[in-house]
């Protein structure tokens, strides 16, 4: 809790998750009623787990959006918010599609990074200066399409019940089948944001209709939003109703999570760093402070080679998603 900031209740939750899906065991130590818990594996070892949890189990059941599609197309008739759905269903098929492959293709040259203590001498895959230039055009065009449809699309009152019932039915999955890695607070924020995406212009009570979250979690949700910037809010028109709307395209939300892996890899390594030095300065010769040391030192090289990884990771989808522009797939 001291390290991260989190609450007794939050650091207990994440941790009786990832013991069942991690070699993470309970030790308690005579005469002290605090519980520890150690990870049984080599320290850089954890990181591959994590990586190797994440291919078994994917972010988002592809099986669920197969199944929505379906369901999403026998219901439409027509109905443009069906369209919208239907739409957005489409994109999330390539882009999950897309991260799994990458990451699968990721867990071989990271164990052997491991087994040989080096991972410098790796192949990473950077973008060059010209392809800098095309992400960044690419992603403009995406998000001026994306705000000119939505520009278009002024807030109806009342969504057709069947359309409702199906949005119920999808973010009620997500809640229940989220690879479990990922907290129940990434859970919501997955709901509320993605549902301000798929109506492109809804308000607060909409959003709880369609997410079934409570008014509480929606409110935090949307602030936290509106300040990253992803979520603009205006008001309605003779009314103090607030409307929120998104102020970035569908591929642009999605490369920002892998943005915000690399922020946090990057954290992670500064925090170690100063674990580190602060070891060092005790100028302790110990056999204990040389292991900490050690173990400190090889996980500081993992979390730097997990970081080129995830930047390779994007550097990759977003050549594979202009591919798919190129050839006419419609992104939202």
């Amino acid at each position: 809790m001291e390290l991260t900031g989190y609450s007794q209740a939050t650091v207990s939750l994440t941790i009786q998750k990832m013991q069942l899906l991690m070699p993470i065991r309970t030790k308690k130590k005579v005469g002290d009623r605090k519980h520890y818990y150690v990870y049984e594996g080599p320290p850089a070892g954890f990181l591959l787990d994590l990586l190797k949890r994440r291919v078994e189990v994917q972010d988002i059941d592809m099986k669920l959006i197969h199944t929505m599609l379906d369901k999403v197309i026998e219901n439409s008739n027509g109905n443009l918010v069906f369209k919208r759905f239907l739409d957005y269903l489409n994109n999330m098929r390539p882009f999950y599609g897309l991260i799994h492959k990458l990451r699968k293709e990721n867990v071989e040259p990271f164990k052997r990074g491991l087994e040989t203590g080096s991972f410098c001498n790796l192949d990473q895959r950077e973008a060059n200066e010209l392809e800098r230039r095309i992400f960044t055009d690419f992603l403009a065009k995406l998000r001026i399409t994306s705000l000119n449809i939505d520009a278009t699309r002024s807030f109806e009152e009342d969504a057709p019940r069947d359309y409702l019932l199906l949005k119920n039915e999808y973010f009620t999955s997500i809640k229940t089948n989220l690879n479990p890695l990922y907290s129940q607070t990434i859970a919501n924020q997955f709901m509320v944001v993605h549902n301000v995406l798929l109506d492109g212009c809804t308000t607060q009570k909409r959003i709880e209709k369609a997410t079934l979250l409570p008014r509480s979690t929606i409110s935090e949700v949307l602030a936290q939003s509106v300040k990253r910037g992803i979520i603009k809010v205006t008001k309605k028109e003779g009314s103090r109703t607030k409307l929120y709307q998104p102020t970035i395209s569908f591929a642009e939300l999605m490369l920002g999570n892998v943005d915000r892996l690399a922020e946090y890899e990057s954290a992670m390594m500064i925090r170690i760093s100063e674990f580190i030095s602060m070891t060092k300065k005790t100028r302790s010769e110990s056999g204990e402070t040389k292991k900490s040391l050690d173990f400190l030192n090889i996980l500081l090289k993992a979390y730097s080679f997990a970081q080129r990884l995830t930047k390779e990771l994007k550097v990759e989808l977003v050549l594979k998603l202009k591919e798919e522009y190129d050839r006419g797939f419609d992104f939202i």
